[in-house]
């Protein structure tokens, strides 16, 4: 047996696996010596679009928006200046430039929260001291702040922020890196300013859920076609293209590397410098486990949901096979205390026990216009800084891939083993509690892959052979 060190809320947690387990962890590179000099360089010449500075004249309104703080600042901090300073040399002053943080449905963001994602010096510029401010959040269900742009000819219903069709220039600044959700991210304004009404033409059973949408393959992603369809639809009623600005990043969220122009031409390259830093070759696994640090995408891991969707997450990002083999073992190391941060997420706990009285996620769709619809917890997306209803739902539709593909699911070091099970898990008290009962699932000498760190480092992409 050899001693392995994994991810654990605020710490690590030393777990001893075979000799012959695979520990996989992405070996992000060094950013760019001079990031400035690379956003510039991609500024110059976009793909598929002119320079900024022939989109624009003076007197023009420019929205930029930019991917929420789930993603790292630094990125946004390095490039928004420097698309700033284009438009500013153009003629266009801040005056006439709008922030716009790409929330979706997540969480609206403090102004301390974003003081700190933007940097002092561009906050400064654009939060005025009146009530005025020129820095917004997203927000998916204000009637006054969506427009109806169509249907997609996938038969999505596409109702987005006004200000795609009102800015004379949209720009958006966002990240590119391996994801379940759609294999890579990019493409961000169809998430980030979505309608809550149009986030289910995404995020719903019908697409998560389907197996076309359960693995790591961009180009073969149900989910990728649907989001294609709708930017390309928020283009035919705008009239006119979104410039993206999106950055790939190494250690410490650096810029490795950076895309401007029309999402449909820097989509191949932004995917492919992803894929040569983040995607590795692993064997199928009998038995996956995956380490969970304090912050995941969507809160802490006392919250136990959080838990269960790091877990489960992780090894959908696969292409060729499963990463974890039919019938296998899946194993999170987490806090899972059973705390819910009630103001960050006031639906989870109802969320949690509706869960509980049906035999998937998928007969959860039923409930999903009760949560659009509910004044009390709409109020606290709205005016409280919470996650809007239905986003618990989007988490246990992505996990209940898992939950059927493995013959169980155990999260180590469960606090709050109660939690754990209402979720279809099985709590352990430690790992080696865990290890001897996959064993007992999938015999004395499994095939064993570590992922110790994939959510505090850039995430990778499995090859799996």
């Amino acid at each position: 047996m050899k001693k392995v060190l994994v991810d654990y809320f605020d710490q690590k947690m030393e777990i001893s696996v075979p000799d012959d387990a695979l520990v996989v962890e992405s070996n992000p590179p060094l950013g760019a010596p001079e990031p400035e000099k690379l956003v510039r360089e991609a500024l110059a010449k976009p793909l598929g679009m002119p320079p900024i500075a022939e989109l624009v004249k003076p007197g023009d309104k420019v929205t930029i928006a930019f991917d929420d703080p789930c993603r790292p600042a630094l990125p946004r901090q390095v490039i928004i200046p420097l698309v700033l300073e284009e438009l500013n040399r153009a003629g266009v002053p801040d005056e006439d430039i709008t922030l716009l943080s790409a929330n979706g449905n997540h969480c609206k963001r403090t102004k301390e929260e974003l003081r700190k994602y933007l940097g002092d010096n561009v906050f400064h510029r654009f939060w005025s001291k009146g009530s005025n401010t020129r820095i917004l959040n997203h927000d998916c269900v204000d009637p006054d702040g969506l427009v109806f742009m169509g249907v997609s000819v996938m038969g999505d219903y596409v109702e987005y922020n006004k200000l795609l069709l009102t800015s004379d220039l949209f720009i958006y600044c966002g990240t590119v890196q391996s994801s379940n959700w759609g294999g890579m991210t990019g493409c961000g304004v169809i998430i980030g300013l979505a309608g809550a009404r149009s986030m289910r033409s995404t995020h719903s059973w019908d697409v998560v859920g389907d197996p076309a949408s359960c693995h790591g393959d961009q180009h073969k992603m149900l989910y990728r076609s649907h989001k294609d369809a709708i930017m390309d639809q928020i283009e035919k009623f705008i009239g006119k293209k979104v410039f993206y600005v999106d950055a790939v990043i190494g250690q410490g969220a650096q810029l490795v590397g950076v895309y401007a122009g029309h999402y449909r031409a820097i989509q191949e390259p932004s995917w492919k410098k992803v894929t040569e830093l983040y995607q590795v070759k692993v064997p199928q696994a009998d038995v996956v486990v995956v380490g969970l640090p304090q912050f995941l995408l969507y809160g802490e891991s006392t919250n136990t949901l959080m838990c269960f969707v790091g877990t489960t997450t992780a090894p959908r990002h696969w292409v060729g096979r499963p990463l974890v083999r039919e019938g296998g073992v899946l194993i999170g190391c987490g806090k899972c205390s059973g705390i819910i941060n009630e103001r960050l997420h006031p639906s989870y706990r109802e969320v949690i026990d509706l869960f509980g009285k049906c035999f998937s996620a998928g007969e959860m769709y039923d409930y999903e216009d009760e949560y659009l619809n509910r004044p009390d917890l709409l109020f606290k997306y709205a005016h409280c800084y919470g996650y809007h209803p239905i986003h618990p739902f989007w988490l246990f539709y992505e996990s209940q891939y898992m939950l059927d593909h493995c013959s169980k699911i155990i999260l180590a070091g469960a606090e709050d083993p109660g939690s754990v099970r209402q979720l279809g898990c099985e709590p352990a008290k430690g790992f080696d509690a865990a290890m001897a009962r996959a064993r007992q699932v999938v015999g004395h000498n499994p095939r064993v892959v570590v992922l110790p760190t994939f959510w505090s480092k850039p995430r990778m992409q499995f090859m799996v052979e």
